[in-house]
């Protein structure tokens, strides 16, 4: 079931209002940008995991096209090991989702614990800590107000700052992370002056990659994201597959997120019960020292709200890093 153009609006407006009474609506969403090479978007200790040098990753994702006022995300992030044990990073974001919009920014440190350490073998132990602030405006202006207090029709501030703490562990092919999101949030309304706190986000993942041949290996992944408060959580379920051809290496995969409970959704008379589901497929190719991926992402399942999927394009940079080079069988770092 495609959803009308109506019944778009009418489903947007649910899903933002549900987004910030129950989702810590102020942060960045999350998709499945991490899987290109861009760990650190989402868990803080991996600030700096490498050896050395500084990653630098952009990225742009739109999605719905043809379809007015649609959700769009850029960010950029960087990040790089400073001395032996510690490592710093900064990440930006630019959100906009139909009438709702969002700036932020965070910063992270991290301490790394080398048990032992070479170009042959890794074995880390990272903690990481992120602060950062958003800024999110609620579009009004354009809004009848036809008698309904809760429309101003102005554009209603709000900022928000926030905490985060993590760790990380690394060894040889093997990786697992384990983030929390919104230790300390604090959400503030300029025009009212309330505080809000909001609910903390457990983000959890893990992954090896698998030698089958000397220049392939499998990846499989895995990553639970779970919301205090809302009996919703999502699970990703990842492959990919990385090849090496000299200095340059090529992947791809698909991801499957997978909503654990069902989502009651009326649609005039009729209601529609199932699970949220959708599936990506990721290409990416790292040539010397740069990195470009494509990602798209598209709906599985009965409701949808529009055929032709969402659009991601990552763009990055290792800087500084010739002494160490991993191969694809040393892991993400």
């Amino acid at each position: 079931m495609c959803i009308k153009p109506f019944s778009l609006i009418v489903f947007l407006s649910g899903v933002l209002v549900f987004q910030s009474e129950a989702k810590a609506q102020y942060r960045m969403p999350i998709y499945t940008d991490y899987l290109t090479d861009n760990y650190y978007m989402i868990h803080p200790a991996m600030a700096g995991a490498h050896y050395e040098g500084m990653k630098l990753r952009s990225s742009f994702r739109t999605q719905w096209l043809g379809v007015p006022n649609t959700p769009a995300l850029q960010t950029l992030n960087a990040h790089a090991r400073i001395g032996d044990k510690s490592g710093i990073g900064m990440l930006f974001f630019n959100d906009k989702n139909g009438f709702q919009s969002q700036l932020g920014v965070q910063a992270t440190y991290a301490h790394h614990i080398n048990f032992y350490r070479s170009n042959q073998e890794i074995n880390q132990l990272s903690f990481g800590l992120t602060v950062g602030s958003s800024f999110h405006r609620h579009d009004q202006s354009s809004f009848d107000p036809d008698g309904d207090a809760l429309i101003t029709g102005t554009k209603v501030n709000s900022s928000s700052i926030f905490a985060d703490v993590g760790f990380t562990y690394n060894y040889v092919t093997f990786y697992a992370h384990l983030t929390l999101q919104n230790l300390l949030f604090k959400d503030k309304n300029i025009s009212d002056q309330v505080f809000l706190d909001k609910p903390k986000r457990l983000l959890a993942s893990a992954g090896n990659f698998f030698e089958i041949r000397p220049r392939w290996a499998l990846e499989p992944s895995v990553f639970v994201d779970f919301v205090q408060f809302v009996n919703k959580p999502n699970v990703d379920i990842n492959l990919k597959s990385h090849h090496s051809v000299r200095d340059t290496q090529f992947w791809f995969g698909a991801s499957y997120r997978k909503g654990l409970t069902n989502t009651l959704t009326n649609n005039a008379s009729t209601p529609y019960n199932e699970p949220f589901s959708q599936i990506s497929t990721i290409l990416g190719v790292n040539i010397n020292k740069w990195m470009f991926s494509y990602t798209y992402t598209v709906g599985i399942g009965d409701i949808k709200i529009n055929n032709s999927g969402f659009h991601q394009f990552t763009l990055g940079i290792d800087i500084l890093s010739n002494a160490y080079r991993p191969t694809i069988i040393r892991g993400i770092l």
